[in-house]
């Protein structure tokens, strides 16, 4: 299946290396913020899924709750250039992130908002590699803010954009909104670490190691009463409330004492059929964008699609779809599903029935 190519970024060339700049669509089209609400309403994004690769996860306890907000914009942002195969990641010198203040804060508080980018531009993560060196290093080298516009920028470091690409060593998959709407730092963290599990159903975690995964220290938190009725049980009342995840736990004893938790893990929609809408909302973004180019570009990308993934179409074909608007269109609609694997057993032929109603499976001569 074609790997989808990545929508809303601007490419440059820099030293041989690439720089891409990520520019939300809410710098243009601001995210109507009611300021009596707590819960930021997005557009667009309820089925946007975010992967979290397990360094970052193990590794960010200590952003705070609108620095993680930030951080998530900047997952839902690169999830179509992350990879499992650490060859396909290429050596990017810097990745550059534009928001919208409206999509990280209600209101418009301006000393709020420089606040979180003082912090985030302090925050580290840190990872030991093959050989065992040890690297701590800030993400966010340059964080910028606009007043006027309301635009926050964020500079990646080059050194860490491949800890957020590669995903071979495992990720966490969420709802992008679903981790939006959870208004505590424990509940934003006891939820990534439950996605972590969501397919096998079940997390056994040790007392002290939940703890320290979710930033709970044991100084505000002494008790085990405490820590599951502030932490715990007010966190799962969140995410079994707005979440895709329904989650119940039991505690795991030794004698009389808690020494850990066992949490059951289900899914309120299927993982494949949330993977799917999510499919759905990108194809439509992208053919959105597609009919907003000039027809020239518009005839030269199907040219090369045809050219690149379309053997079995005869030369009569490929200038009927160039040459007549219908079939451009319904070329250009097909393409994007074959592209996206929902014509896995024979894409030419499921493109070429879309775009001249064949009846019959293969491909003919319109």
């Amino acid at each position: 299946m074609r790997k989808p190519s990545t929508p809303n970024k601007s490419l440059q060339l820099s030293s041989n290396q690439l720089a891409l700049v990520f520019e939300s669509t809410t710098i243009t089209s601001p995210v109507e913020v009611n300021p009596e609400t707590i819960v930021l309403q997005i557009p667009n994004n309820k089925s946007i899924l975010i992967r979290e690769p397990l360094k970052l996860l193990t590794s960010t306890t200590e952003f705070g709750f609108f620095e993680r907000r930030l951080y998530w914009l900047v997952l839902r942002e690169i999830r179509n250039i992350q990879a499992v195969d650490k060859l396909k990641i290429k050596p990017y010198e810097e990745l550059k992130f534009r928001f919208h203040y409206s999509e990280v804060i209600k209101g418009h508080p301006n000393s709020s908002i420089k606040k979180v980018l003082e912090l985030i531009q302090k925050r580290t993560i840190n990872w030991e590699d093959d050989n065992g060196k040890h690297t701590n290093v800030v993400v966010f080298p340059m964080a910028e803010y606009w007043p006027k516009k309301g635009v926050i920028e964020l500079t990646m470091y080059h050194a860490v954009i491949p800890v957020f690409l590669f995903l071979g060593s495992g990720y966490a998959q969420y709802g992008y909104e679903d981790a939006l709407v959870l208004s505590s730092e424990y509940a934003q963290l006891l939820f990534s670490n439950l996605a972590r599990f969501r397919n096998s159903g079940i997390w056994r975690v040790g007392f002290n190691e939940l703890r320290q995964t979710i930033g709970a220290n044991e100084k505000s938190y002494s008790s085990y009463s405490a820590f599951r009725t502030r932490v715990i049980d007010l966190s799962l009342r969140q995410i079994n409330e707005h979440t895709n995840m329904m989650v119940t736990y039991e505690p795991v004893k030794q004698g009389r004492a808690v020494v850990g938790f066992e949490f059951r893990i289900q899914s309120k929609t299927p993982p494949g059929e949330l993977e799917k809408e999510t499919k759905k909302v990108e194809m439509k973004q992208r053919l959105d964008e597609l009919m907003l180019l000039d027809i020239a570009e518009i005839i030269s990308y199907a040219g090369n699609q045809l050219t690149q993934y379309y053997p079995s179409f005869t030369q009569h074909q490929k200038k009927s779809i160039l040459q007549n608007g219908d079939y451009l269109k319904a070329f250009l609609r097909a393409d994007l599903y074959a592209e996206y694997g929902f014509a896995e057993k024979d894409p030419e032929a499921y493109v070429a029935q879309s775009v001249f109603n064949y009846k019959k499976k293969g491909i003919e001569k319109p």
